[in-house]
């Protein structure tokens, strides 16, 4: 967590993160989702985006020289468990992926394969405290070796997250804290590029409300050299989008200017692109 207030704080990218997202699909319908996840009906083709994802692994480390991390989430992964183990396997043999961070509630199904595959070195378990439930709590003790509870402080005004629910709210600190210092600023320079499997896209920050900077019809080289521009300006333009109206985070802009409503089953060809200038357009 210093580590990543650090990296807010100085603003400058560190280019060794990157966020897959297979589907949507969830069955629970959290009220503090940043993503609004589908409900229902199996994913489409979950591994869609697999082949530009490692892709841009080995892109990101030609260019940069950082081991990559690899944070997997949805929707719930583990509803695909077969799918998840897969992954992990190929994550285990990818000589440039550090860790791999798994996002689930525990619920669905038994992290047991993974962990196997990756151990304590490799695979970070990320779980919101708000999901957790009698067989959660075994879970969590299983695996407490290499789970982390979700702590984080920001708040994303994004998803069923931005409606207001009761405890859903930014706490004070959030509130004064200026647009543009760590806890309430846009974040996507200590982020990393989105690859958003249920569309065909790639956005700026892992959140699927951020701006798209590709689809998988383009090259990683494509796809990094827009990002990269894109780091350069983007984030100060909806700092300031977000100071002009008054926002409590910059993510109330691109969640209100993106169109993006994941459970009305919008796509991300509804964003209004031209909001962000020629570098994001498709």
């Amino acid at each position: 967590m210093a580590q990543s207030l650090w990296q807010r704080l100085i603003d400058k990218p560190t280019y060794d993160k990157l966020f897959y997202v297979p589907f949507w699909d969830c069955p629970y319908g959290c009220d503090f989702c940043c993503v609004d996840s589908l409900p229902g009906k199996p994913p489409s083709f979950p591994d869609s985006g697999e082949a530009l994802l490692f892709n841009l692994v080995d892109e990101l480390y030609k260019r940069h020289g950082n081991p990559i991390e690899l944070h997997l989430y949805g929707g719930e992964p583990m509803m695909r468990r077969s799918y998840v183990e897969h992954l992990a396997q190929k994550v285990d043999a990818h000589p440039h992926i550090a860790q791999f961070f798994l996002y689930t509630t525990l619920r669905s199904g038994s992290p047991e394969g993974v962990f196997q595959t990756l151990g304590t070195e490799k695979l970070t378990i990320i779980v919101n405290p708000d999901t957790v439930n009698e067989k959660v709590e075994e879970r969590l003790e299983q695996y407490k070796e290499v789970v982390k509870m979700y702590d984080n402080p920001v708040f994303f005004p994004t998803g069923r997250g931005a409606v207001g629910e009761e405890g859903n709210q930014p706490n004070l600190l959030q509130r004064i804290l200026p647009i543009g210092l760590p806890g309430r600023s846009c974040f996507a320079r200590s982020s990393g590029l989105l690859v958003n499997g249920q569309q065909g896209t790639v956005h700026l920050c892992c959140l699927p409300q951020s701006p798209i900077v590709g689809t998988f019809h383009d090259s990683a080289e494509k796809l990094l050299d827009r990002y990269e521009e894109a780091l350069v300006d983007i984030p100060k333009q909806i700092n300031k989008k977000a100071r002009e109206r008054g926002c409590v985070h910059p993510c109330q802009v691109c969640n209100s200017e993106s169109g993006y409503k994941s459970t009305e089953g919008v796509g991300c060809n509804n964003f209004d692109l031209s909001a962000w200038g020629e570098i994001v357009a498709i």
